[in-house]
């Protein structure tokens, strides 16, 4: 029946609040798909600042532990919903999980999935399920940037970061990302120009590339950076807001981060916040996907596109066996790899 267990999967489960440390490898139930879901067998999973969080007890989809961590995944259909009818089982399919993708099986909402183009690496695939839907939707459906637009993407080295970038050549769009100085051969790679935060003061910095004007668009995942990504915009620019990577601290909770992550939305969304017509808006791939099932199977569809004709390149930080998923969270936090780290399982 479906909703009943009658499987277990080997996978990396979250027992406790808490980082890396709370991660072990274990078996784990997995349900029959109800009739408006798919199982498939993962062959890549993405590990994200998301997952971080998830682990954490911050994020907003926060889950009741023990669960399985695993926001993004490609994989091969096992067993089919009787309400999904776009895929069919042995189809390779990418998809939305937000919870239950470290594992060697996962459970997928069907109208969440989307067939994978012939060829496809699986964890090259990965990399689009989120992070780089996260970018495409906020470039075409939140900003609406134009060709020829120069815009500021805080926390460049990222994940997003990095889909930000590579889509950003494909639209005509001049990109100012800011990160630390290790970062710079990364940015650079991708016809960015790196500021140093470290170093620099990233609105000045930002006046000064553009000729005092500002930039036309801000994208910031990391919380207490929006304030000056706010600064950073030209009259009339929009800033859209996606992350909370200042809620973490190597990985772990960090109660000033939320409080300075609070101040400064506070601050960006205060109505005497945004002089000169600035515009603000927050971003929530989970909600726009529940909202609208049908934009996000159409995004990732055109991503895979994009991907099986060379069109974007996803930069692949490290791929990690499923044992050393702790392993991975751990450098994940530490923020010195640039692109996005995967979770790959052989086939068979």
């Amino acid at each position: 029946m479906a909703g009943t267990t009658s499987l277990h999967t080997t996978a990396v489960v979250a027992g406790r609040y808490g980082g890396a440390e709370v991660l072990r490898v274990s078996q784990w139930p997995i349900e029959e798909p109800r009739a408006s879901e798919v199982r498939v067998r993962v062959r890549a999973a993405g590990i994200s600042y998301a997952d971080l969080l998830m682990c954490q007890g911050l994020h907003p989809e926060r889950r009741k532990v023990p669960f399985v961590p695993g926001w993004d995944v490609v994989g091969d259909v096992e067993a089919v919903g009787s309400e999904v009818g776009h895929v069919k089982v042995g189809d390779r399919v990418a998809g939305l999980t937000i919870v239950g993708g470290w594992a060697q099986l996962a459970i997928v909402r069907g109208d969440w999935v989307v067939p994978v183009p012939e060829g496809l690496d699986p964890a090259s695939a990965v990399c689009l399920v989120m992070d780089y839907v996260v970018a495409y939707q906020m470039l075409t459906r939140k900003a609406s940037v134009s060709a020829g637009d120069t815009i500021l993407v805080q926390g460049a080295g990222g994940g997003v970061g990095t889909a930000l970038m590579d889509l950003a050549r494909t639209m005509d769009l001049r990109v100012l990302g800011t990160d630390r100085e290790g970062k710079r051969a990364h940015v650079e790679s991708y016809g960015g120009v790196l500021i140093d935060f470290e170093r620099e003061d990233v609105v000045s910095r930002c006046r000064h590339l553009t000729a005092g004007c500002g930039v036309d668009a801000a994208f910031d995942g990391i919380g207490a950076t929006a304030p000056a990504s706010l600064q950073a915009l030209r009259p009339g620019g929009r800033l859209v807001w996606f992350g909370m990577v200042t809620f973490l601290s190597g990985g772990n909770r960090n109660l000033i981060g939320v409080a300075r992550t609070a101040l400064s939305l506070a601050r960006v969304f205060a109505p005497n916040a945004r002089p000169g017509g600035k515009r603000t808006s927050l971003y929530s791939i989970q909600q726009l996907a529940k909202k609208h099932p049908d934009w996000y199977r159409q995004d990732l569809a055109a991503l895979l596109d994009l991907l099986a004709a060379g069109t974007i390149s996803p930069r692949l930080a490290a791929a990690w066996e499923l044992d050393r998923v702790p392993e991975a969270a751990e450098a994940l936090s530490a923020g010195a790899l640039p692109g996005k780290q995967v979770v790959t399982m052989a086939e068979g």
